[in-house]
């Protein structure tokens, strides 16, 4: 299998101020890409809405989870993970 250069350009918008290789390099960008907590680190607090799965379809229960919270009654454990 042969690689293929990917065309920056035709996936950047016109009027876009930068391109993908000036996100790339980008300080700022980048320091959202890395992670900064480390294992054994708080996790940063979060509050969302709990929705229901259970119809195959995504119901509104009009609760929410807030992680301090949770934290506060048990121990919480975080799994993050890729689906790509």
């Amino acid at each position: 299998m042969s690689e293929q250069a990917i065309d920056w350009r035709a996936m950047t918008p016109d009027d876009s101020p930068k391109g993908m290789p000036d996100l790339l390099i980008d300080p700022v960008i980048s320091d959202l890409r890395t992670p900064n907590v480390a294992a054994g680190d708080a996790a940063p607090d979060f509050d969302l809405p709990v929705y229901d799965f259970s119809t195959g379809q995504r119901l509104d229960t009009g609760s929410r989870m807030c992680l301090r919270d949770a934290a506060a009654v048990r121990p919480v454990a975080l799994i993050f993970g890729s689906y790509t």
